[in-house]
């Protein structure tokens, strides 16, 4: 039998977790969709735009900054919010900045202010689909669950790849982003039928959104939230210079985007596979997020060779193991965290987001000026000191199993 709800249902629904993965994974991609797509349909709007590769960045950097900025204090909003309120603000935020970037960007400047109404969906939605999971998942699915919402991160960037044969080269730039805006708007009054009608998570127990979090529980958000930017920090240095690198390895474009394909499914099955097994007893703590980004680290180093042949087993290794922990980590934090998962996801979160914003800032200079086996070389050492701080977060978490003390 499910465990308590940590709100009471007031909308009985067939199937609620599955329903609830789904709508948590959909937000999740709305929320980071429009960065992807800039990033996917990069020379097409240089093209039109007058963008410089250095003002590509800027644009993507200030999605990550904000999200970094507004992560903490985005948890606390939306445990004010609700999940009938606040996925749809969510949500509308995303619809914004996919229909500013379609129709209102006339300079590439404009980016910078649209990828930040982005930032900020993506800092609100977290905290919110992680609450709808811990209040409509079954605790037996409930890893598998948090590795799929994560999971729809990597898909979209598969998305926003096929967006440019399929609809970039056809309808053009704009048309892909309003085609995107219109999906969004259509998710909302789906949003509104299908949310359960169900109190704030953190209110569900005696719990307010103003309370401060137990004073055990600090230590281990923020050496989570530590792991994370170093494990985000590393994980998006392969994205951004796998293909790259790859020509330098000895890879045609080709066989670089190939390879950047194969690693992506890879990361996209790792979360899910992760959060099965945790689900079944195996794994399911920040140990286990230490031994994948050990595991990363490895990889690396295998891709700091430069053969060909340990470049391609290192991509795929990074990816899967490297950057296959996000979800697993999310259901570490929930079910250490309960009932403040929402507060503490917009804390560990924060960790994510500024990894996720130095990493290719601080890594691309490396790359310029250094050879690539120093760029990965550096990479792996940061990846193993996530695995480092991901094993004082376990220790961290292990003391608190015995339940919260305010």
């Amino acid at each position: 039998m499910r465990p308590a709800a940590v709100g009471p249902v007031r909308t009985p629904a067939r199937r609620p977790g599955q329903r609830a993965t789904a709508i948590a994974a959909l937000t999740t991609v709305v929320a980071v969709l429009p960065v992807f797509l800039v990033g996917g349909l990069a020379v097409q709007l240089e093209q039109d735009l007058g963008m410089t590769a250095s003002a590509l960045g800027v644009a993507v950097a200030a999605f990550w900054a904000v999200s970094a900025l507004l992560s903490a204090p985005a948890g606390y909003v939306a445990g004010e919010l609700g999940l009938r309120r606040g996925v749809p603000l969510a949500v509308g935020l995303g619809f914004v900045a996919l229909a500013g970037i379609a129709f209102v960007t006339p300079h590439w400047a404009w980016l910078i202010v649209w990828l930040s109404f982005a930032g900020a969906a993506n800092a609100l939605i977290h905290p919110l689909s992680n609450g709808l999971i811990v209040d409509q998942v079954a605790v037996r699915n409930r890893a598998f669950s948090f590795g799929l919402k994560q999971a729809a991160i990597p898909t979209a960037t598969l998305t926003a790849g096929l967006s440019v044969p399929v609809f970039a080269l056809t309808v053009g730039w704009n048309w892909t982003f309003a085609l995107a805006a219109l999906l969004a708007a259509a998710l909302v009054p789906v949003l509104l039928r299908t949310l359960p009608r169900t109190a704030p998570p953190n209110r569900g127990s005696g719990k307010t959104a103003r309370e401060p979090l137990p004073r055990r529980l600090k230590p281990f958000l923020f050496a989570t939230a530590v792991a994370s930017a170093l494990g985000a920090g590393q994980a998006n240095v392969v994205g951004a210079f796998t293909v790259t690198m790859a020509v330098q390895a000895g890879f045609s474009a080709a066989g670089a985007g190939m390879l950047l394909g194969a690693a992506s499914v890879a990361g996209i099955l790792a979360r899910p596979l992760v959060g099965i097994a945790a689900d079944r007893g195996v794994g399911g703590s920040m140990a286990t997020v230490a031994l994948m980004m050990g595991a990363g680290s490895l990889g690396l180093l295998g891709m700091a060779t430069g053969l060909p042949a340990a470049y391609a087993a290192g991509a795929v290794v990074a990816f899967g193991l490297g950057w296959g922990w996000n979800g697993l980590a999310h259901y570490v934090v929930s079910r250490t965290a309960h009932p403040f998962t929402i507060q503490a996801t917009g804390i560990t979160q924060s960790g994510t987001y500024i990894g996720g914003t130095l990493g290719p800032l601080l890594f691309g200079i490396v790359f310029s000026q250094f050879s690539p086996a120093v760029g990965w070389t550096l990479a792996a050492v940061v990846a193993a000191a996530g695995a480092a701080a991901s094993l004082v977060a376990f220790r961290l978490e292990k003391r608190l199993r015995g339940g919260l003390v305010v």
